[in-house]
């Protein structure tokens, strides 16, 4: 069973392709596809790393690492930014439930829940 590996300069190419997909659903806050793209894209990259041959073309195969790693720190501020959001939100969240709370305490008299 002796199985040709898939040359490296195209598993760069499908690389650098699911990291576009991954930046265009982080863009539309599709976390859940940025994940399974992510986890396609670790398993082309343990296909193509460590290198089996030479690479054909070094320049493009070094524009398209630098592409992708443009991407990802793209895709981390969006995440970064999007957990942000999402925090902000929950603290939100948590002041209205214990504004609730002091109200029915007041209105019923009974005793607020305690809320960490």
């Amino acid at each position: 069973m002796n199985e040709q590996m898939p040359d490296c300069t195209a598993l760069l190419q499908s690389i650098l392709d699911v990291t576009r997909k991954m930046r265009e659903s982080a863009l539309e806050s599709d976390w859940d596809s940025v994940q399974q793209n992510e986890k396609y894209r670790q398993t082309l990259i343990g296909q193509c790393f460590p290198l089996q041959q030479p690479i054909e073309d070094p320049g493009q195969a070094s524009s398209s690492i630098h592409e992708v790693i443009e991407m990802d720190r793209s895709v981390m501020s969006l995440l970064a930014a999007a957990r942000e959001e999402l925090a902000a939100g929950l603290g939100k969240l948590k002041l209205g439930r214990q504004a609730a709370n002091a109200y029915t305490a007041v209105v019923i008299g009974g005793q607020p829940d305690n809320i960490s």
